[in-house]
């Protein structure tokens, strides 16, 4: 397993942007584009590339049971609503937005760097279950980062597209080349990563745990491929969440004393929490290095 960076499959083809086609060739929607963007709004190349995924995965778009669970995020709807709104409504529930996640987040997730050898290949992050890359964005584009290459992986195809799509409108098309940190996108199930054991210097998962169908399984794969001494930075809805009910759905949320055994049984160590009321909850845990014990 040598070589400088991660083994990873890369992301599918079928999940590449789609080429703009009948909308932006209309007159005068250049103009209205223009206008969009400057006002947070979505433009014709989106919708149409909504449009698209609609009618390609059209038994995604709504749950048939009408029960929100992990496949709601293969949802090519959801997928574009999410930070057009939904991700807004987290801050209800004491999410701080993503501005202030990301400083706590960052903050955590370089602490470890220091104690890493002289020697050591340059360190990689990954953004699980990256959504539409709200984190994975900033990560890639923060010159100050003390990661040098980004992964961000997700199960969902409609999401990684949000991704790519956010991604190329910001730093190019294909290898987003005016990031300042290599980005790469990754498909894959966090219970099965398809990333080398040991490669990765930290892991940030946001507002996903509680939407993993085997969490224990997914804890222990991120230990897996978590080198010693690096940290794992996760955010999650704590039980109180939406006024203590988790009625129609199959999310799982959680306390703090769950996220500590949780991570404990992964064979992860020194604990900490971020909370703020009323369901808000940040969690940091590092691998051991190999002379510790599990704190």
């Amino acid at each position: 397993e040598g070589g400088d960076m991660p083994k990873i499959t890369p992301v599918p083809s079928s999940v590449k942007r789609l080429k703009p086609g009948f909308l932006s060739r209309l007159p005068g929607v250049g103009q209205l584009d223009s206008v969009a963007k400057a006002l947070r709004l979505p433009t014709s190349s989106e919708i149409e590339g909504l449009a698209r995924d609609v009618v390609r995965d059209a038994g995604r778009v709504v749950p048939s049971d009408g029960v929100l669970s992990v496949s709601t995020f293969q949802s090519p709807l959801v997928s574009f609503a999410y930070e057009r709104g939904w991700r807004r409504s987290f801050e209800a529930n004491g999410f701080p937005g993503p501005a202030e996640e990301y400083r706590l987040a960052k903050d955590f997730l370089e602490a470890t760097l220091a104690s890493r050898p002289e020697d050591a290949k340059p360190p990689v992050l990954l953004d699980c279950s990256c959504g539409s890359g709200l984190f994975t964005r900033r990560f890639a584009a923060d010159k100050e980062l003390g990661f040098a290459q980004v992964l961000a992986l997700d199960f969902s195809e409609s999401m990684l597209r949000q991704t790519d799509g956010y991604a190329a409108l910001e730093a190019g098309e294909k290898t987003y080349s005016k990031y300042p940190r290599p980005l790469t996108l990754l498909r894959g199930d966090v219970g099965r990563l398809p990333i080398q054991s040991e490669s990765l210097a930290g892991v940030h998962s946001g507002a996903a745990i509680h939407c993993w169908p085997a969490p224990e399984i997914a804890m222990a794969e991120l230990a897996r491929v978590l080198e010693p001494g690096a940290a794992l930075v996760l955010t999650t809805f704590r039980k109180r969440a939406f006024g203590g009910t988790q009625n129609r759905s199959s999310f799982r949320f959680w306390d703090e004393e769950d996220l500590r055994k949780l991570t404990r049984q992964a064979g992860l160590a020194n604990f900490k929490a971020i909370q703020r009321d009323p369901a808000f909850i940040m969690v940091k845990v590092e691998k051991p290095l190999r002379s510790d014990s599990t704190k």
